[in-house]
Protein backbone atom coordinates (compact mmCIF):
# COMPACT_ATOMS: atom_id res chain seq x y z
CA UNK A 1 0.00 0.00 0.00
CA UNK A 2 2.82 2.38 0.88
CA UNK A 3 4.56 1.66 -2.41
CA UNK A 4 1.38 2.47 -4.32
CA UNK A 5 0.92 5.75 -2.46
CA UNK A 6 4.51 6.72 -3.27
CA UNK A 7 3.95 5.79 -6.93
CA UNK A 8 0.69 7.78 -7.12
CA UNK A 9 2.31 10.83 -5.53
CA UNK A 10 5.28 10.53 -7.88
CA UNK A 11 3.06 10.28 -10.94
CA UNK A 12 1.00 13.25 -9.76
CA UNK A 13 4.16 15.30 -9.30
CA UNK A 14 5.32 14.36 -12.81
CA UNK A 15 2.00 15.45 -14.29
CA UNK A 16 2.17 18.62 -12.20
CA UNK A 17 5.53 19.50 -13.76
CA UNK A 18 3.98 19.04 -17.21
CA UNK A 19 0.92 21.18 -16.39
CA UNK A 20 3.06 23.98 -14.95
CA UNK A 21 5.43 23.80 -17.94
CA UNK A 22 2.57 24.12 -20.40
CA UNK A 23 1.16 27.07 -18.46
CA UNK A 24 4.54 28.82 -18.66
CA UNK A 25 4.71 28.07 -22.39
CA UNK A 26 1.28 29.56 -23.00
CA UNK A 27 2.22 32.67 -21.05
CA UNK A 28 5.58 33.03 -22.78
CA UNK A 29 4.00 32.61 -26.21
CA UNK A 30 1.11 34.90 -25.31
CA UNK A 31 3.54 37.66 -24.36
CA UNK A 32 5.01 37.53 -27.86
CA UNK A 33 1.73 38.11 -29.68
CA UNK A 34 1.99 40.66 -32.47
CA UNK A 35 -1.61 41.11 -33.60
CA UNK A 36 -5.22 40.18 -32.90
CA UNK A 37 -5.15 37.92 -35.96
CA UNK A 38 -4.94 34.41 -34.43
CA UNK A 39 -2.75 33.03 -37.23
CA UNK A 40 -0.01 35.45 -36.22
CA UNK A 41 0.61 33.79 -32.83
CA UNK A 42 3.63 31.55 -32.42
CA UNK A 43 2.68 27.93 -33.01
CA UNK A 44 4.41 24.89 -31.52
CA UNK A 45 5.22 22.60 -34.46
CA UNK A 46 4.09 18.93 -34.53
CA UNK A 47 7.63 17.67 -33.84
CA UNK A 48 7.78 19.83 -30.71
CA UNK A 49 4.39 18.57 -29.58
CA UNK A 50 5.46 14.95 -30.16
CA UNK A 51 8.66 15.53 -28.17
CA UNK A 52 6.66 16.86 -25.20
CA UNK A 53 4.30 13.89 -25.21
CA UNK A 54 7.21 11.53 -25.66
CA UNK A 55 9.03 12.98 -22.65
CA UNK A 56 5.90 12.67 -20.51
CA UNK A 57 5.22 9.09 -21.62
CA UNK A 58 8.85 8.13 -21.08
CA UNK A 59 8.84 9.63 -17.59
CA UNK A 60 5.58 7.87 -16.71
CA UNK A 61 6.85 4.56 -18.09
CA UNK A 62 10.07 4.82 -16.12
CA UNK A 63 8.13 5.44 -12.91
CA UNK A 64 5.92 2.42 -13.59
CA UNK A 65 8.94 0.23 -14.25
CA UNK A 66 10.68 1.32 -11.06
CA UNK A 67 7.49 0.73 -9.07
CA UNK A 68 7.19 -2.74 -10.59
CA UNK A 69 10.66 -3.76 -9.42
CA UNK A 70 10.33 -2.00 -6.09
CA UNK A 71 13.11 0.59 -6.35
CA UNK A 72 11.06 3.78 -6.86
CA UNK A 73 13.22 5.62 -4.34
CA UNK A 74 15.80 7.12 -4.92
CA UNK A 75 15.84 6.48 -8.67
CA UNK A 76 12.42 8.14 -9.02
CA UNK A 77 13.94 11.41 -7.81
CA UNK A 78 16.51 11.20 -10.61
CA UNK A 79 13.68 10.87 -13.13
CA UNK A 80 11.98 13.98 -11.68
CA UNK A 81 15.17 15.99 -11.97
CA UNK A 82 15.83 14.87 -15.53
CA UNK A 83 12.23 15.48 -16.58
CA UNK A 84 12.07 18.87 -14.82
CA UNK A 85 15.31 20.09 -16.41
CA UNK A 86 14.17 18.81 -19.81
CA UNK A 87 10.81 20.54 -19.59
CA UNK A 88 12.37 23.80 -18.39
CA UNK A 89 14.77 23.65 -21.34
CA UNK A 90 11.87 23.09 -23.75
CA UNK A 91 9.98 26.07 -22.27
CA UNK A 92 13.01 28.35 -22.65
CA UNK A 93 13.67 27.08 -26.17
CA UNK A 94 10.06 27.69 -27.22
CA UNK A 95 10.13 31.15 -25.63
CA UNK A 96 13.26 32.00 -27.60
CA UNK A 97 11.65 30.79 -30.82
CA UNK A 98 8.54 32.87 -30.11
CA UNK A 99 10.63 36.01 -29.56
CA UNK A 100 12.88 35.50 -32.58
CA UNK A 101 9.91 34.93 -34.87
CA UNK A 102 8.10 38.16 -33.98
CA UNK A 103 9.16 40.16 -37.03
CA UNK A 104 8.18 37.43 -39.49
CA UNK A 105 4.81 36.95 -37.80
CA UNK A 106 4.19 40.70 -37.76
CA UNK A 107 4.79 40.90 -41.51
CA UNK A 108 2.40 38.00 -42.06
CA UNK A 109 -0.26 39.63 -39.91
CA UNK A 110 0.02 43.01 -41.64
CA UNK A 111 -0.29 41.29 -45.01
CA UNK A 112 -3.78 40.09 -44.14
CA UNK A 113 -6.81 42.11 -45.35
CA UNK A 114 -7.83 43.70 -42.01
CA UNK A 115 -4.49 45.52 -42.03
CA UNK A 116 -3.24 45.45 -45.62
CA UNK A 117 -6.35 47.23 -46.93
CA UNK A 118 -6.70 49.83 -44.16
CA UNK A 119 -6.13 53.49 -45.16
CA UNK A 120 -6.46 54.65 -41.55
CA UNK A 121 -4.59 53.80 -38.33
CA UNK A 122 -4.36 55.09 -34.78
CA UNK A 123 -0.99 55.06 -33.03
CA UNK A 124 -1.12 54.83 -29.25
CA UNK A 125 1.58 55.02 -26.61
CA UNK A 126 1.05 55.93 -22.95
CA UNK A 127 3.62 54.46 -20.57
CA UNK A 128 1.85 55.79 -17.46
CA UNK A 129 -1.63 54.50 -18.31
CA UNK A 130 -2.58 51.03 -17.13
CA UNK A 131 -5.46 50.86 -19.61
CA UNK A 132 -5.78 52.36 -23.12
CA UNK A 133 -8.40 54.95 -22.14
CA UNK A 134 -7.26 57.40 -24.82
CA UNK A 135 -8.15 54.79 -27.43
CA UNK A 136 -11.48 53.73 -26.01
CA UNK A 137 -12.81 57.30 -26.00
CA UNK A 138 -12.34 57.33 -29.79
CA UNK A 139 -12.73 53.79 -31.14
CA UNK A 140 -16.51 53.90 -31.64
CA UNK A 141 -16.30 57.16 -33.57
CA UNK A 142 -13.42 55.96 -35.73
CA UNK A 143 -15.54 52.90 -36.53
CA UNK A 144 -18.24 55.31 -37.68
CA UNK A 145 -15.91 56.72 -40.35
CA UNK A 146 -16.68 53.48 -42.20
CA UNK A 147 -13.15 52.94 -43.46
CA UNK A 148 -10.93 49.98 -42.59
CA UNK A 149 -8.59 50.92 -39.75
CA UNK A 150 -6.41 49.42 -37.07
CA UNK A 151 -4.70 50.33 -33.80
CA UNK A 152 -0.93 50.32 -33.27
CA UNK A 153 0.27 49.75 -29.70
CA UNK A 154 3.81 49.76 -28.34
CA UNK A 155 3.16 48.89 -24.68
CA UNK A 156 2.05 45.31 -24.18
CA UNK A 157 -0.43 46.10 -21.40
CA UNK A 158 -2.46 48.19 -23.85
CA UNK A 159 -2.39 45.50 -26.52
CA UNK A 160 -3.52 42.94 -23.93
CA UNK A 161 -6.30 45.23 -22.66
CA UNK A 162 -7.66 45.94 -26.14
CA UNK A 163 -7.53 42.25 -26.96
CA UNK A 164 -9.40 41.41 -23.76
CA UNK A 165 -12.04 44.00 -24.67
CA UNK A 166 -12.62 42.16 -27.95
CA UNK A 167 -11.18 44.97 -30.06
CA UNK A 168 -10.32 43.63 -33.51
CA UNK A 169 -7.43 44.75 -35.69
CA UNK A 170 -4.76 45.69 -33.16
CA UNK A 171 -1.02 45.24 -33.70
CA UNK A 172 1.76 45.31 -31.13
CA UNK A 173 5.18 46.64 -32.12
CA UNK A 174 7.68 45.33 -29.59
CA UNK A 175 10.47 47.31 -31.28
CA UNK A 176 9.00 50.52 -32.67
CA UNK A 177 12.15 51.79 -34.41
CA UNK A 178 12.67 48.62 -36.44
CA UNK A 179 9.07 47.52 -36.96
CA UNK A 180 7.29 50.78 -37.84
CA UNK A 181 8.41 50.39 -41.46
CA UNK A 182 6.49 47.13 -41.68
CA UNK A 183 3.15 48.98 -41.75
CA UNK A 184 1.21 48.44 -44.96
CA UNK A 185 1.46 51.06 -47.70
CA UNK A 186 -2.34 51.34 -47.66
CA UNK A 187 -2.14 53.63 -44.59
CA UNK A 188 -2.70 57.25 -45.63
CA UNK A 189 -3.80 58.87 -42.38
CA UNK A 190 -2.38 58.26 -38.90
CA UNK A 191 -4.32 59.50 -35.88
CA UNK A 192 -2.88 60.23 -32.42
CA UNK A 193 -4.85 60.67 -29.19
CA UNK A 194 -2.03 62.18 -27.12
CA UNK A 195 1.42 63.75 -27.44
CA UNK A 196 3.47 60.75 -26.33
CA UNK A 197 7.22 60.88 -26.86
CA UNK A 198 7.14 57.83 -29.15
CA UNK A 199 4.83 59.66 -31.55
CA UNK A 200 7.86 61.50 -32.90
CA UNK A 201 9.45 58.26 -34.09
CA UNK A 202 6.35 57.52 -36.16
CA UNK A 203 6.20 61.05 -37.57
CA UNK A 204 9.82 60.80 -38.68
CA UNK A 205 9.57 57.24 -40.01
CA UNK A 206 6.44 57.80 -42.13
CA UNK A 207 6.84 61.12 -44.00
CA UNK A 208 4.44 60.02 -46.76
CA UNK A 209 1.56 59.53 -44.34
CA UNK A 210 -0.69 62.38 -43.14
CA UNK A 211 -0.51 62.71 -39.35
CA UNK A 212 -3.43 64.17 -37.38
CA UNK A 213 -3.54 64.94 -33.66
CA UNK A 214 -7.04 64.41 -32.25
CA UNK A 215 -6.17 64.34 -28.50
CA UNK A 216 -8.33 62.50 -25.97
CA UNK A 217 -9.99 65.55 -24.50
CA UNK A 218 -10.39 69.30 -24.90
CA UNK A 219 -9.60 71.63 -22.02
CA UNK A 220 -7.74 74.79 -21.01
CA UNK A 221 -4.92 72.73 -19.47
CA UNK A 222 -1.42 72.84 -21.05
CA UNK A 223 -1.72 69.45 -22.82
CA UNK A 224 -4.46 71.00 -24.98
CA UNK A 225 -2.06 73.61 -26.35
CA UNK A 226 1.21 71.72 -26.19
CA UNK A 227 3.92 73.00 -28.57
CA UNK A 228 4.42 69.35 -29.60
CA UNK A 229 1.15 69.61 -31.52
CA UNK A 230 2.94 71.68 -34.15
CA UNK A 231 4.69 68.50 -35.30
CA UNK A 232 1.51 67.09 -36.84
CA UNK A 233 0.19 67.82 -40.31
CA UNK A 234 -3.31 68.42 -38.99
CA UNK A 235 -4.89 69.25 -35.63
CA UNK A 236 -8.48 68.25 -34.91
CA UNK A 237 -10.19 70.58 -32.44
CA UNK A 238 -13.65 70.84 -30.93
CA UNK A 239 -14.28 74.47 -31.81
CA UNK A 240 -12.93 77.99 -32.20
CA UNK A 241 -12.12 78.15 -28.49
CA UNK A 242 -9.45 75.49 -29.01
CA UNK A 243 -7.90 77.31 -31.98
CA UNK A 244 -7.74 80.53 -29.97
CA UNK A 245 -6.16 78.62 -27.08
CA UNK A 246 -3.12 77.65 -29.15
CA UNK A 247 -2.61 81.21 -30.42
CA UNK A 248 -3.13 82.74 -26.99
CA UNK A 249 -0.37 80.54 -25.57
CA UNK A 250 2.14 81.25 -28.32
CA UNK A 251 1.70 77.99 -30.22
CA UNK A 252 1.34 79.25 -33.78
CA UNK A 253 -0.22 76.73 -36.14
CA UNK A 254 -1.43 77.80 -39.62
CA UNK A 255 -5.20 77.91 -39.72
CA UNK A 256 -5.39 75.53 -42.67
CA UNK A 257 -3.97 72.76 -40.49
CA UNK A 258 -6.90 72.96 -38.07
CA UNK A 259 -10.05 70.90 -38.59
CA UNK A 260 -13.02 71.82 -36.41
CA UNK A 261 -14.76 68.52 -35.68
CA UNK A 262 -16.52 69.11 -32.36
CA UNK A 263 -16.42 66.34 -29.80
CA UNK A 264 -17.98 63.20 -31.29
CA UNK A 265 -18.22 61.74 -27.78
CA UNK A 266 -20.95 64.20 -26.83
CA UNK A 267 -23.35 62.08 -28.85
CA UNK A 268 -23.59 60.01 -25.66
CA UNK A 269 -24.65 63.00 -23.57
CA UNK A 270 -28.37 63.53 -23.01
CA UNK A 271 -29.13 67.28 -22.72
CA UNK A 272 -30.77 68.44 -19.50
CA UNK A 273 -34.53 67.99 -19.35
CA UNK A 274 -35.02 69.92 -16.12
CA UNK A 275 -33.11 72.41 -13.99
CA UNK A 276 -31.46 71.40 -10.70
CA UNK A 277 -33.72 73.86 -8.87
CA UNK A 278 -36.63 71.60 -9.77
CA UNK A 279 -35.01 68.51 -8.21
CA UNK A 280 -35.94 67.39 -4.70
CA UNK A 281 -32.71 65.42 -4.40
CA UNK A 282 -30.23 66.51 -7.08
CA UNK A 283 -27.34 64.29 -8.10
CA UNK A 284 -23.89 65.89 -7.80
CA UNK A 285 -21.03 64.16 -9.58
CA UNK A 286 -17.51 65.07 -8.46
CA UNK A 287 -14.75 64.21 -10.95
CA UNK A 288 -11.36 65.67 -9.97
CA UNK A 289 -8.50 65.44 -12.43
CA UNK A 290 -5.24 63.70 -11.55
CA UNK A 291 -2.31 65.45 -9.94
CA UNK A 292 0.16 66.19 -12.74
CA UNK A 293 3.88 65.56 -12.67
CA UNK A 294 4.75 69.23 -13.11
CA UNK A 295 3.66 72.52 -11.57
CA UNK A 296 2.01 73.77 -14.78
CA UNK A 297 -0.25 70.68 -14.85
CA UNK A 298 -1.18 70.77 -11.16
CA UNK A 299 -4.91 71.43 -11.42
CA UNK A 300 -6.20 68.69 -9.14
CA UNK A 301 -8.39 69.13 -6.07
CA UNK A 302 -7.84 65.52 -5.05
CA UNK A 303 -5.95 66.57 -1.92
CA UNK A 304 -9.10 68.42 -0.76
CA UNK A 305 -11.63 65.90 -2.05
CA UNK A 306 -12.81 64.88 1.41
CA UNK A 307 -13.61 68.50 2.33
CA UNK A 308 -15.46 69.04 -0.95
CA UNK A 309 -17.56 65.92 -0.43
CA UNK A 310 -18.47 66.97 3.11
CA UNK A 311 -19.75 70.34 1.88
CA UNK A 312 -21.73 68.74 -0.96
CA UNK A 313 -23.43 66.43 1.54
CA UNK A 314 -24.39 69.29 3.86
CA UNK A 315 -26.29 71.61 1.49
CA UNK A 316 -29.73 73.01 2.24
CA UNK A 317 -31.24 70.29 0.04
CA UNK A 318 -30.14 66.67 0.34
CA UNK A 319 -27.97 65.59 -2.55
CA UNK A 320 -26.79 62.29 -3.98
CA UNK A 321 -23.01 62.71 -4.34
CA UNK A 322 -21.05 60.41 -6.66
CA UNK A 323 -17.25 60.54 -6.60
CA UNK A 324 -15.15 59.35 -9.57
CA UNK A 325 -11.37 59.79 -9.55
CA UNK A 326 -9.26 60.13 -12.66
CA UNK A 327 -7.72 56.75 -13.68
CA UNK A 328 -4.18 58.08 -13.11
CA UNK A 329 -5.05 59.04 -9.54
CA UNK A 330 -4.68 55.40 -8.53
CA UNK A 331 -0.96 55.71 -9.29
CA UNK A 332 -0.55 58.76 -7.07
CA UNK A 333 1.87 57.95 -4.22
CA UNK A 334 -0.57 59.57 -1.77
CA UNK A 335 -3.68 57.84 -3.13
CA UNK A 336 -3.98 55.56 -0.11
CA UNK A 337 -4.20 58.51 2.27
CA UNK A 338 -6.56 60.46 0.01
CA UNK A 339 -8.81 57.44 -0.50
CA UNK A 340 -9.13 56.79 3.24
CA UNK A 341 -10.22 60.38 3.83
CA UNK A 342 -12.62 60.29 0.89
CA UNK A 343 -14.25 57.06 2.07
CA UNK A 344 -14.67 58.57 5.53
CA UNK A 345 -16.24 61.74 4.10
CA UNK A 346 -18.71 59.75 2.00
CA UNK A 347 -20.00 58.06 5.17
CA UNK A 348 -20.71 61.20 7.18
CA UNK A 349 -24.22 62.14 8.23
CA UNK A 350 -24.88 65.37 6.38
CA UNK A 351 -28.21 66.87 5.43
CA UNK A 352 -31.02 64.44 6.13
CA UNK A 353 -31.46 62.27 3.05
CA UNK A 354 -28.03 63.08 1.60
CA UNK A 355 -26.01 60.13 0.31
CA UNK A 356 -22.47 59.65 -0.98
CA UNK A 357 -20.83 56.87 -2.97
CA UNK A 358 -17.87 56.04 -5.20
CA UNK A 359 -18.81 55.55 -8.83
CA UNK A 360 -18.97 52.01 -10.11
CA UNK A 361 -15.93 51.21 -12.25
CA UNK A 362 -18.10 50.22 -15.21
CA UNK A 363 -19.66 53.69 -15.47
CA UNK A 364 -17.95 55.92 -18.04
CA UNK A 365 -17.63 59.69 -17.61
CA UNK A 366 -20.46 60.09 -20.11
CA UNK A 367 -22.72 57.80 -18.07
CA UNK A 368 -22.06 60.06 -15.10
CA UNK A 369 -22.67 63.24 -17.08
CA UNK A 370 -26.13 61.90 -17.83
CA UNK A 371 -26.78 61.06 -14.17
CA UNK A 372 -25.53 64.41 -12.91
CA UNK A 373 -27.70 67.43 -12.27
CA UNK A 374 -24.54 69.30 -11.30
CA UNK A 375 -20.86 68.57 -11.88
CA UNK A 376 -17.98 69.44 -9.58
CA UNK A 377 -14.64 69.33 -11.38
CA UNK A 378 -11.22 70.85 -11.84
CA UNK A 379 -9.96 72.64 -14.94
CA UNK A 380 -9.97 69.66 -17.31
CA UNK A 381 -11.65 68.22 -20.38
CA UNK A 382 -14.74 67.20 -18.40
CA UNK A 383 -15.72 70.90 -18.27
CA UNK A 384 -15.88 71.14 -22.06
CA UNK A 385 -17.76 67.88 -22.52
CA UNK A 386 -20.24 68.66 -19.75
CA UNK A 387 -20.99 72.03 -21.36
CA UNK A 388 -22.91 70.18 -24.05
CA UNK A 389 -25.47 68.99 -21.50
CA UNK A 390 -26.62 72.58 -20.74
CA UNK A 391 -26.25 71.71 -17.03
CA UNK A 392 -24.36 73.86 -14.51
CA UNK A 393 -20.93 72.94 -13.17
CA UNK A 394 -18.68 74.11 -10.37
CA UNK A 395 -14.94 74.30 -10.99
CA UNK A 396 -12.26 74.22 -8.29
CA UNK A 397 -9.44 76.65 -9.06
CA UNK A 398 -5.87 75.40 -8.60
CA UNK A 399 -3.85 76.69 -5.69
CA UNK A 400 -1.52 78.71 -7.92
CA UNK A 401 -4.40 80.42 -9.74
CA UNK A 402 -4.42 84.23 -9.79
CA UNK A 403 -6.95 86.66 -11.33
CA UNK A 404 -4.54 87.63 -14.12
CA UNK A 405 -4.62 84.00 -15.32
CA UNK A 406 -8.36 84.12 -16.04
CA UNK A 407 -8.00 85.04 -19.77
CA UNK A 408 -6.03 81.82 -20.33
CA UNK A 409 -9.00 79.76 -19.18
CA UNK A 410 -12.04 80.94 -21.19
CA UNK A 411 -14.05 77.85 -20.23
CA UNK A 412 -14.18 79.25 -16.68
CA UNK A 413 -16.63 81.86 -17.94
CA UNK A 414 -19.21 79.07 -18.02
CA UNK A 415 -18.38 77.78 -14.53
CA UNK A 416 -19.20 78.61 -10.94
CA UNK A 417 -15.61 79.01 -9.75
CA UNK A 418 -14.44 78.11 -6.26
CA UNK A 419 -11.26 79.39 -4.66
CA UNK A 420 -8.51 76.93 -3.75
CA UNK A 421 -9.26 77.35 -0.01
CA UNK A 422 -12.88 76.28 -0.72
CA UNK A 423 -14.14 79.37 1.11
CA UNK A 424 -17.00 79.97 -1.35
CA UNK A 425 -17.74 76.33 -2.22
CA UNK A 426 -21.06 76.05 -0.42
CA UNK A 427 -22.23 79.41 -1.78
CA UNK A 428 -21.43 78.44 -5.38
CA UNK A 429 -23.03 75.02 -5.05
CA UNK A 430 -26.24 76.56 -3.71
CA UNK A 431 -26.29 79.11 -6.57
CA UNK A 432 -25.74 76.46 -9.23
CA UNK A 433 -28.45 74.21 -7.79
CA UNK A 434 -30.83 77.12 -7.34
CA UNK A 435 -31.28 80.28 -9.44
CA UNK A 436 -28.38 79.44 -11.81
CA UNK A 437 -27.57 83.10 -12.65
CA UNK A 438 -24.89 82.32 -15.27
CA UNK A 439 -27.02 80.07 -17.45
CA UNK A 440 -26.96 82.50 -20.41
CA UNK A 441 -23.20 82.91 -20.19
CA UNK A 442 -22.78 79.15 -20.15
CA UNK A 443 -24.73 78.85 -23.41
CA UNK A 444 -22.48 81.46 -25.04
CA UNK A 445 -19.34 79.56 -24.10
CA UNK A 446 -20.94 76.31 -25.26
CA UNK A 447 -21.32 77.73 -28.77
CA UNK A 448 -17.63 78.71 -28.85
CA UNK A 449 -16.48 75.34 -27.52
CA UNK A 450 -18.27 73.18 -30.10
CA UNK A 451 -17.91 73.97 -33.77
CA UNK A 452 -20.31 71.30 -34.97
CA UNK A 453 -23.54 72.18 -33.19
CA UNK A 454 -25.26 72.48 -36.57
CA UNK A 455 -24.77 68.81 -37.38
CA UNK A 456 -25.01 65.38 -35.78
CA UNK A 457 -22.14 64.81 -33.29
CA UNK A 458 -19.37 62.88 -35.01
CA UNK A 459 -20.34 63.81 -38.54
CA UNK A 460 -17.73 66.59 -38.86
CA UNK A 461 -15.05 64.20 -37.56
CA UNK A 462 -16.11 61.53 -40.05
CA UNK A 463 -16.09 63.99 -42.94
CA UNK A 464 -12.65 65.39 -42.04
CA UNK A 465 -11.06 61.93 -41.83
CA UNK A 466 -12.54 60.73 -45.10
CA UNK A 467 -11.44 63.93 -46.82
CA UNK A 468 -7.84 63.64 -45.61
CA UNK A 469 -7.67 59.97 -46.59
CA UNK A 470 -8.91 60.88 -50.06
CA UNK A 471 -6.39 63.69 -50.44
CA UNK A 472 -3.36 61.71 -49.34
CA UNK A 473 -1.47 59.69 -51.92
CA UNK A 474 1.26 57.59 -50.37
CA UNK A 475 4.29 56.88 -52.58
Amino acid sequence: MLDFMIFAASLGALLGIEVISRAFERRAIGNTRVATVPQSDHQIDPVGQAFRWGALIAGTGALMGLWGIGILWPFGAVIFIIFGVLRAGIVLFEKALAHSGRDARLHRALAQPPFAEAPLALFFSAVDLRTPDHVTVWDTYIDNIELPWFIITVEYQHFAALTAQGRANVVFLSSLASQIHALPESVRLMLYANNAQKNRLVLKALPDVAHAQILHGDSDKPPSYSPLTKNYDYVFVAGQMAIDRYARNGVHIPKERFHVVGRPQIADIVPAKAKPAQMDRPTIVYMPTWRGFFEDTQFSSLDRADQIIKVALSLSRPAHVIFKPHPLSYKDPEWGNFNARIQSALRINGTSGAQGEVSSSDLSPFDLYNRADLLICDISSVMIDFLYSHKPFVTLLPKAFTPDMQPNFPSLEAAYTVTADLGNLKEQLEAALGPDPIEAQREYVRAAAFGDLDCVPGEAFRTACRKLVGQQNRR
